[in-house]
């Protein structure tokens, strides 16, 4: 994310917990001044518009996930390597800030919440969402799954929990190594019997 004051990293908070809350469209730069107790008008010295928030979060979203994007490419690493990092990274990324990880994908990927320059962030993010997609069909097959219908269908299905955990495991009860392990024992191994 962008070097944000200390000013608009305040504003980032409240609405972030507004846009959790309430979602973007029925977030209003008034909602976000009365929660600051401030006039709506005194936040256009921080920021020029409620989607210049979308903006910031979009950034740290995005760059989030890429991060270990180089990482999944390497034709060194094991089909079982790979799918470690990808977990680890799509965990440690999502878990360490939910609300931020809620807002993006509610909002912003799902409803597709219009701002300037968000072509570049659904471009990274789905750019992301293909090679997870390799990465785990690549670790399927290697495990013994035919190439047809049901690895695709499984496929999509290991990168959906994986993008909804953190709605079933509440950030308190959230353990990233037990919950890697039990990703990879129990639902990539379980989903073809095999352990």
């Amino acid at each position: 994310m962008k070097n944000l004051t200390p000013r608009q990293q305040e504003i980032l908070n409240v609405a972030l917990e507004l846009f959790y809350k309430r979602g973007f469209a029925d977030t209003s730069m008034r909602d976000i001044a009365e929660v600051m107790n401030v006039k709506a008008a005194s936040l256009y010295a921080h920021i020029k518009s409620k989607e210049e928030i979308m903006e910031w979060i979009s950034d740290d979203v995005s760059n989030r996930f890429m991060k270990i994007y180089n990482d999944l490419k390497n034709p060194n690493l094991s089909a079982f390597e790979k799918v470690r990092i990808l977990v680890i990274n799509h965990l440690t990324a999502m878990y360490n800030n939910v609300k931020m990880f809620d807002v993006f994908f509610t909002n912003i990927y799902r409803l597709k919440v219009d701002f300037k320059e968000q072509h570049k962030y659904f471009q990274k993010i789905n750019d992301y969402k293909d090679l997870a997609e390799e990465v785990i069909k690549e670790y399927l097959l290697s495990l013994g799954l035919k190439d047809d219908e049901n690895l695709m269908l499984t496929t999509k299905f290991s990168l959906n929990v994986l993008n909804n955990v953190y709605r079933y495991i509440p950030e308190e009860n959230f353990d990233l190594e037990r919950h890697i392990l039990f990703l990879q024992n129990v639902l990539l191994y379980g989903v073809i019997g095999k352990k």
